[in-house]
């Protein structure tokens, strides 16, 4: 009986807890760092990243299909207010998706920092 309790509490924070973004098996390629807007726009992904000085936008998700848009992988001061426009700041992003010219890349956030709201 002492193994079964042993192996059943290592199983159950598994379960719990959300994959981290920086060492995700689903990342495809090395994480970079972003100088952009990050905003809420239509369709899915719904939170996105506009890298400034670009005509690229990233949709930040959970994985690299649109299904895991709902539960998106971000640091807490990622978090845009309600009454928020947009955030600005540095992003530091994990790819699930390949660049590809004409299609959002899937990405994740490991970090946010030097975050500016605009309301």
């Amino acid at each position: 009986m002492k193994y079964v309790l042993t192996i059943v509490l290592l199983i159950i924070p598994a379960f719990g807890e959300q994959p981290k973004c920086k060492g995700n098996p689903q990342v495809v390629a090395a994480c970079y760092t972003v100088h952009g807007r990050a905003t809420f726009g239509p369709g899915t992904p719904a939170l996105r990243i506009w890298p400034v000085g670009t005509k690229r936008m990233l949709g930040v998700t959970a994985g690299p299909i649109a299904d895991d848009a709902d539960d998106p992988i971000a640091p807490e001061n990622f978090a845009i207010p309600n009454n928020a426009v947009a955030i600005y700041g540095d992003f530091e992003v994990c790819p699930f998706t390949p660049e590809r010219k004409g299609f959002m890349r899937r990405v994740c956030v490991e970090s946010a920092s030097r975050i500016f709201v605009e309301y």
